[in-house]
Parts: structure tokens; sequence; C-alpha cells
């Protein structure tokens, strides 16, 4: 388990078909969070290249290995010793649709893991390939898992990543209106739920038909808002995150250890 952090979450719009300038505008936030002394920046869902992109789609997709925005992400994060978690369509290896994916690079520069969107919502599906797994995995940070929107609607995903062993849930969104009142109760229930810190990333502004809502937002354990975003503004959250810290002292709200498996629908054992 590693000491203390900050992590900032970046709350922003992305500019639909323009990988370069949305990278040098996560390259420019990232120096920005390290001199405020964050080691940890998230931004959203599709930050890379925007989300309404399906006419070119392929063109802006990257392969995990060889992609070149990827590459000069992971020279940063190694330089400035900073985990990185973006949103950017990855190549699929089998050549099917790409995959909506959550990348994250570690403090080295590694890529420490990758989560596929798994649940799709409003045609996705003409778009993307979903994921078909949900695992959590380790990070200099302590064990992550990390969510892709309408993943983290559904209660079954966080569980399943809790009980992988995540002690830090990661939520990147492309979220809009109507629904935004759906996120910040999910992410503080999730956090509470599974006695993990939850940190939510979300767009604002407006793309082609979609008003984004913001409300980006990071939830401790117990479900204290450790910090929350408006919904119209660009802003850089700095939140405090300590992962030794995800035990209730009181015994009954560690959840996790009073399931009872045995008793649920075949499905959730």
């Amino acid at each position: 388990m590693s000491a203390p952090f900050t992590a900032c979450i970046v709350q922003t719009l992305s500019l639909p078909y323009e990988k370069e300038e949305n990278l040098r505008r996560a390259l420019t936030a990232m120096e920005t969070a390290h001199a405020q002394g964050a080691s940890l920046i998230l931004f959203p869902e599709m930050f890379l290249t925007g989300y309404l992109i399906k006419d070119r789609l392929a063109e802006l997709t990257e392969d995990l290995a060889q992609g070149q925005a990827l590459a000069r992400l992971r020279e940063k994060a190694k330089a400035l010793s900073m985990g990185v978690v973006m949103g950017m369509p990855v190549a699929n290896p089998d050549g099917g649709k790409p995959y909506n994916s959550i990348v994250m690079i570690d403090r080295d520069g590694s890529i420490a893991g990758v989560s596929h969107k798994t649940h799709f919502f409003g045609g996705e599906e003409k778009m993307f390939t979903a994921g078909q797994e949900l695992k959590a995995f380790d990070t200099s940070f302590g064990r992550m898992g990390i969510l892709v929107c309408y993943d983290g609607e559904f209660p079954e995903t966080a569980r399943t990543l809790a009980l992988d062993g995540a002690k830090l849930l990661c939520m990147c969104s492309a979220n809009m209106t109507p629904y935004e009142d759906y996120h910040p109760v999910y992410m503080r229930a999730r956090a509470m739920e599974n006695c993990a810190y939850t940190l939510y990333v979300n767009y604002v502004g407006t793309e082609k038909r979609f008003r984004y809502c913001g409300q980006s937002s990071a939830f401790h354990p117990t479900g204290r808002i450790l910090a929350q975003a408006d919904t119209q503004e660009e802003t850089m959250l700095f939140v405090p995150v300590d992962m030794a810290d995800t035990t209730s002292p009181d015994a009954f709200l560690n959840y996790l250890n009073f399931r009872r498996p045995e008793l649920y629908h075949a499905s959730l054992k």
C-alpha cells in the first residue's frame, strides 16, 4: 500500500477530433497538477479524442503498444512520477470495433491496467466492442478498479472490483443532461457499499447534441464528500487519498465482511 497522496480530477471539455490539442491540454494539466502536489490525475471518458467521433473513430483509435499520443503520455508520466487515468479509444487486437477504454499509466510510465467499457448506453454498441471482464489491478498507489461511465450505474460492477481487492474506484464519464442527478449519488453509494475511495470525473460544456453536466466529485470510503465540482465550470479538484484508510471503526459498516453469497441470486455469487 502506498503512502497517502493527492489526486487531481480534471473536469473539462474535450475537443472532438482534435487529438493533438487534447493531448497538449492533458500534458499541460499534468504539469499544473504536479506543481500543486498531485501524483495521480484523472481525465474523462474518451477525453483524448472527444466522444462523438463515430465518423473518424478508426482513424483516432490508438494501439496500446504503438499509439503515439499514449507514448507521449507515458513519457510525461514517468518524467513527473505521476499516475494518469485517461479515457480514449483503444484498438481491438482481434480487428473488430475498438474499445471505449480507460488506460491507467503508473508513475514509472508503464501501463498498469486498462478497462474496456462493459455496459453500453444509447447505441454505443454500434461504435465499440464491449469489454468482457471486470478486474482490479495493482498500481504504485495500491489496488485500483476503473469504471467507464454507464458501468458505474450497476452496483455489481463496483462490488466485483471491490471483491477483487480494489480500495480505489475511478469512474470516468461523459454524462449529460438530463441524467445529472445520478452519478454523484451512485458514486457516493459505491464508496460506502465497498469501503473504497471513489473518484469521479465528468465533462462540462457541449459536444454536438450533448450538454455535459459536470459534478465531478470524490468520496471517502465512509461517504464523506472530499471534493465536488459544479455543473458548468472547468476546474481541477485536488483530493487527499489514503488507501490505508478504508476500514470503518464501526465493524458493521465493513459490508464486504458480512456478505452472505449463499443467499444471493446465482449470478451474484
